[in-house]
């Protein structure tokens, strides 16, 4: 089936929902690229923030009567869902023992969403212990990021989820470092990259950041060849040595920058 088909499956699948879901519409075609491959599968997918109900109902039609819906929400009521087949753990998104307690219960999973509280501590607390648990293949995706720009939200000052999950992108390239040690800053926050050591991959799409995890291809890369080099000579310090672009900030005026390369031998 292919993504057309599967955004139309889904489509329908939340329309015909008989219970409320709020969705914003750029979420649909993300979901297809992030959770479409677990159409038709025995998989396990883990909503937190389902007290309405409607969002549940829309992933076991999508996904097919194989998969294993669970859902987290803080408010007790959301287990009223029990009875329509559904499991429901009841607790705080935002308290590390909730969730290590949890998963260990759960177990394995194939896809974890949250669409809880969407403060930031909340979302980078149930990313950590997500990405903690999990050796298996999976996706752990954080919705609703936009959060981090909103007032009502921005208790968080600088240390909002988008700020975390932008960092976070540097330990995914600071696993490369090992292929030319002389070539990068001497002190790196090993702690940290190993913390992501099962991370593949990040994707970030209009309103959700999602973690690829995949132990097998988020091993430590290595520099290989498919043979011997052909001695071509290296032009890259041959043209212009400089750009002015302007700088992708959201929050203030068209920045140009000039933007500075290396001379041979740096």
């Amino acid at each position: 089936m292919d993504k057309h088909d599967l955004l139309e499956r889904l489509l329908k699948s939340w329309q015909t929902s008989p219970y409320p879901s709020v969705k914003i519409t750029s979420y649909f075609p993300a979901y297809v690229e992030l959770f479409g491959h677990l159409v038709g599968t025995r998989c396990v997918f883990i909503e937190t923030g389902v007290l309405d109900g409607g969002s549940l109902f829309m992933w076991r039609d999508w996904l097919g009567p194989q998969a294993r819906i669970i859902g987290i929400d803080l408010n007790p009521g959301a287990q009223r869902w029990r009875d329509s087949g559904f499991e429901i753990f009841i607790g705080d998104q935002g308290d590390p023992n909730f969730w290590r307690q949890t998963l260990r219960e759960i177990g394995s999973f194939d896809a974890l969403l949250d669409d809880g509280g969407h403060q930031s501590f909340q979302q980078i607390v149930t990313a950590i212990e997500a990405m903690s648990f999990s050796t298996t293949e999976c996706v752990i995706a954080i919705e609703d990021t936009t959060t981090s720009f909103m007032r009502d939200f921005s208790a968080h000052g600088a240390h909002s989820f988008l700020e975390y999950a932008k960092d976070a992108t540097d330990l995914l390239t600071g696993k490369s470092f090992s292929l030319f040690r002389n070539r990068f800053p001497d002190k790196i926050n090993n702690d940290a990259v190993h913390d992501f050591r099962h991370v593949y991959s990040m994707r970030f799409y209009s309103g959700i950041v999602a973690f690829c995890v995949n132990q097998e291809y988020a091993q430590t890369p290595k520099l290989v060849r498919n043979r011997p080099p052909a001695g071509a000579a290296d032009f890259r310090y041959n043209g212009v040595t400089s750009a002015t672009v302007s700088w992708p900030s959201l929050l203030s005026e068209a920045n140009l920058v000039e933007v500075k390369g290396g001379t041979n031998g740096d």
